[in-house]
């Protein structure tokens, strides 16, 4: 009898496990993608997932205007998207520290605020580095900007610094990229800023933000190679 016994509570046994297996939760709770995913690689550029008292909600939006929204869940395997006009769409995911991949890295989000959107002023240089590749620009570092002057309560001139960000480029450089900048930054909507004129710099002021072009000769060359440095930074007020 013993044997038959033992078969039957293995049965029983096996039959629990089953049955439990089978009603386990999937590997990833929505809780843990709540919040903004920054596109590196994908249709957006920043989605919002969100929950209200009864579901999960997202806004997708490009330029911080929201261009699509509607809800979402994760089910088993597969993370799966409803538009606010019934579309449906399943992804394959891959979550990896705070980076999420969807569909084998068709697109691929991070939780990691890009610098441009921690520091505004970094967007001005980052599109003036899109649009003169070929000036091949260095990546934006911090960097203080000088701006202007003010006189102290014992009327003693001191220069007035922002914190800003910076970038330069060298080499076989014209007198004539340097006023296509100027140009780029006159229709990106900033006016000539008197307050900062120099020798060899320009300024561009719109509302807050302030832009300064510098260019002269590069001491490490020996040819006429021109050395330009673009460095923005946000007015507080």
């Amino acid at each position: 009898m013993k044997p038959c016994i033992q078969t039957t509570l293995l049965a029983v046994f096996l039959s629990i496990m089953l049955a439990d297996c089978g009603q386990q939760k999937p590997g990833f709770d929505e809780d843990l993608f709540l919040g903004e995913w920054y596109a590196i690689k994908g249709d957006v550029e920043v989605y919002s997932f969100l929950k209200d008292e009864d579901s999960y909600i997202f806004v997708g939006t490009i330029g911080m205007r929201p261009v699509v929204y509607g809800t979402w869940k994760i089910d088993r395997d597969k993370f799966i998207i409803t538009m606010d006009n019934g579309t449906t769409t399943e992804y394959s995911f891959a979550l990896s520290n705070d980076t999420l991949v969807f569909n084998e890295s068709s697109e691929i989000y991070t939780r990691t605020t890009p610098l441009e959107v921690k520091y505004p002023e970094v967007l001005i240089l980052l599109n003036i580095t899109s649009a003169f590749s070929h000036l091949n620009f260095s990546s934006p570092q911090p960097e203080d900007l000088k701006w202007g002057y003010w006189i102290d309560s014992a009327q003693t001139v001191k220069e007035f610094f922002l914190n800003g960000y910076s970038m330069s480029a060298k080499g076989a450089l014209s007198g004539g990229d340097i006023k296509e900048i100027s140009n780029y930054l006159k229709d990106y909507g900033l006016e000539s800023d008197t307050n900062f004129v120099t020798d060899i710099c320009d300024g561009y002021l719109d509302n807050n933000l302030i832009v300064t072009v510098c260019a002269n000769q590069d001491a490490d060359a020996s040819d006429d190679s021109i050395y330009i440095q673009v460095t923005s930074a946000l007015i507080i007020k």
